[in-house]
């Protein structure tokens, strides 16, 4: 039955678990800026729609306050999705150099 007489294997196993920690955790947030992105996106559609509606309907200017409503909304939530995405990559990236090391 062989000793060991060294801590750094345990330490790195406490590093790997907090590593597939973090990782989880990464993955749950971005698994729910997803899902938010993709809500703010369908609101922003039906915003977008209603607005051309109201353009069929002869109400302009409640038409181009909705439709530029509806198209900001989505602007801002693929850019945000696409950020958190980045940041997510970028994470890894450097968890993964760190594991190499």
């Amino acid at each position: 039955m062989p000793f060991n007489f060294y801590k750094k294997p345990q330490n790195n196993d406490d590093y790997r678990d907090i590593k597939e920690e973090i990782i989880l955790e990464l993955l749950r947030q971005a698994r729910h800026s997803y899902n938010l992105a993709l809500g703010v996106t369908a609101a922003s559609a039906l915003m977008t729609l209603f607005g051309v509606g109201l353009f069929y309907s002869n109400k302009v200017s409640e038409a181009s306050l909705t439709a530029s409503g509806g198209v900001l909304g989505t602007i801002t939530s693929v850019q945000f999705a696409k950020d958190s995405k980045d940041e997510l990559e970028e994470i890894m990236e450097k968890l993964l150099d760190e594991t190499e090391q």
